[in-house]
């Protein structure tokens, strides 16, 4: 939430069968500037193609951009 006023953009990516629920929360986090991070959950990285990664890497990003800029974050 310190960093929502930031030009920082967190993106997480929880990798395999393990607890993910702090990288959740984060993603959700109420009360923030910007909506700053996101978190997708992939259960075998190596059955994820390239284009499927970069897609979820990327999604919120856009958002984030247009909204910072909006907001004179950027």
């Amino acid at each position: 939430m310190d960093s929502s006023d930031q030009p920082i953009f967190w993106q997480f990516v929880g990798i395999g069968d393990a607890n993910f629920e702090v990288l959740r929360r984060l993603d959700t986090m109420g009360g923030r500037v910007v909506d700053n991070a996101n978190f997708f959950h992939v259960d075998d990285i190596s059955q994820v193609s390239d284009t499927e990664l970069y897609d979820q890497l990327l999604n919120e990003f856009p958002m984030w951009l247009k909204e910072a800029k909006e907001k004179r974050i950027l």
